[in-house]
């Protein structure tokens, strides 16, 4: 069962991969969004007045999101490439549960990540657009609203490996766990959640 769950159960990374050059290029990249991000996020704290503005809200929200990418995820590979392998559990069972743990996360971080964007992006769309109903149809309130429904659905969306759409993958290339789904129902279950979601905005 557990050899079905998991591709790429031997959990070491690709001989073809420069594994102590990756983690020195992810951690560059690791220091460098931590610092603009934590930057950034600092200028918003320190400027109360913003947040009843629904753009901020939504900035917020992009960068807490990129700082869940930063600091829980980008170390998992750091850690693989420089030992060139899964080190996450000292059984073939634990590492089995650990690579699920973090390739759920792994999803649940990219998603909130690109939602955050995605949602900022539509706001400042919106806000240029419908300039002159922007104030009426979006406040602080129906910001958050919008940004806590975001975060459900990414909930929602990296849940189908858990009952059984999908497993789990090690990525032998970078070092990561991720979800892979490769059902038709599952195809099926997405397209309906993010049409739904496309219409939702779109009403």
């Amino acid at each position: 069962m557990e050899e079905e769950y998991i591709e790429n159960d031997n959990f070491t990374l690709s001989e073809e991969i420069n594994g102590p050059l990756l983690a020195a290029v992810i951690a560059v990249e690791m220091v460098a969004g931590l610092i603009a991000n934590i930057f950034v996020l600092a200028l918003s704290c320190f400027h109360c007045e913003i947040y009843k503005k629904p753009s901020t809200v939504f900035l917020t929200n992009m960068l807490v999101a990129n700082l869940i990418m930063i600091v829980v995820v980008m170390p998992v590979p750091i850690a693989t490439c420089v030992s060139g392998e899964w080190i996450f559990g000292s059984t073939v069972s634990s590492k089995l549960a650990s690579c699920e743990a973090m390739g759920t996360l792994f999803a649940w971080s990219t998603l909130i990540a690109t939602e955050s964007l995605v949602l900022l992006s539509f706001d400042r769309f919106f806000f240029i657009v419908k300039a002159g109903k922007y104030n009426e149809h979006m406040t602080v309130k129906k910001a958050l609203i919008i940004v806590v429904a975001s975060w459900i659905l990414a909930t929602i969306l990296v849940s189908p490996p858990q009952y059984g759409f999908g497993g789990f993958n090690f990525a032998e290339s970078y070092g990561l766990c991720g979800p892979s789904f490769r059902s038709v129902g599952f195809s099926v279950y997405g397209s309906v959640i993010i049409g739904s979601l496309i219409i939702s905005i779109v009403v």
